[in-house]
């Protein structure tokens, strides 16, 4: 179709009718629903494009989410771009839609696909960013049998060559095992061992992912404890140092005895950081440790005062803050 409407044409018609914007509109889905029926994959996609910002605006495209898994198998990685946001946005009932048990193969094929490296560069080339479009669209639409067929792909990704791949697997477990929560026992040693990848971001991505899950269960995580404490002490990511003083300030009325081997290196990081939401978890931390420092005979460390008055003016300083 030569003079089939763009993504363009169709905000600028949206903005051009402002007495009649609902009639434009119903005129523009129906063009787009014989669009749809088009064999050409340009078409589809470009009417793709459009159901999908109209669905931003409230409408509801749904029913196109068969065209959208065509569209997710085209070969050109600008269209299959188009296919899976639109399935994101079309399949926000996964677990009620038909169309959800026909991306089961598609999704594997492309998350198989990044595992082809080049012998020449040692990376998965354009496949790693087809299979992370298969990814963030998985982490969209999972469901409990999606989960189950596609975990296995998932945990072989954590071994990828290329950080992409791994970290973007790493994330989309976390979505997984809400639908499919059999999968964290059959995942966890994995997911531990990234907590020791080369790449920081993909330490990073372990790190929330633990910290998410530990939020219902903290003791089921108190074996790391020792890699997390490495983290706190070790790294210098700000974004991922206060999921690591959450996580380890709700192990603490776990295992008590962390309490004292933490209140140091939380003081130090009181007194050195200088951002505000490391600052105020590093002390929320410091006050789930209070109460478990006392030593066998009852007496406390000799550094508690100094750590309570450290406390006491960081607070002070966020309540007269001007901010």
């Amino acid at each position: 179709m030569v003079f089939e409407k763009t993504l363009n044409d169709l905000v600028s018609g949206i903005r051009s009718h402002k007495r009649d914007t609902a009639l434009f509109i119903s005129q523009s889905i129906a063009e787009i629903k014989n669009e749809l029926q088009s064999p050409d994959f340009f078409t589809k996609s470009n009417a793709l494009q459009k159901l999908t910002f109209l669905q931003m605006m409230g409408y509801t495209m749904s029913w196109a989410a068969f065209a959208a898994v065509e569209v997710m198998s085209s070969p050109r990685f600008a269209l299959k771009r188009v296919g899976y946001l639109a399935a994101c946005q079309g399949l926000d009932q996964p677990e009620n839609s038909p169309v959800v048990l026909l991306t089961t193969n598609l999704l594997q094929k492309e998350l198989r696909g990044a595992n082809v490296v080049d012998t020449t560069t040692g990376k998965g080339g354009e496949n790693i960013y087809h299979a992370g479009l298969a990814i963030n669209c998985l982490s969209n639409i999972a469901t409990e049998d999606l989960g189950q067929a596609l975990l296995p792909e998932l945990l072989h990704m954590l071994n990828h060559p290329s950080p992409y791949i791994r970290k973007k697997a790493l994330l989309c477990l976390y979505k997984v095992f809400l639908k499919y929560p059999q999968g964290l026992r059959l995942s966890y040693e994995k997911i531990k061992l990234c907590l020791e990848d080369p790449h920081p971001s993909v330490v990073s991505c372990a790190v929330n992912v633990i910290t998410e899950l530990a939020e219902k269960n903290p003791k089921n995580y108190l074996p790391l404890a020792p890699a997390f404490f490495k983290l706190l002490t070790s790294s210098a990511n700000n974004w991922m140092l206060i999921k690591v003083v959450k996580l380890l300030g709700s192990l603490v009325p776990e295992e008590p005895r962390l309490a004292r081997k933490l209140i140091d290196p939380l003081s130090g990081m009181v007194k050195s950081t200088h951002a505000k939401s490391l600052l105020y978890e590093s002390v929320h931390a410091i006050t789930l440790c209070l109460p478990y420092v006392k030593k066998a005979d009852g007496s406390q460390p000799a550094n508690i005062p100094d750590v309570v008055e450290l406390c006491v003016e960081t607070l002070r300083s966020f309540v007269s803050d001007s901010d």
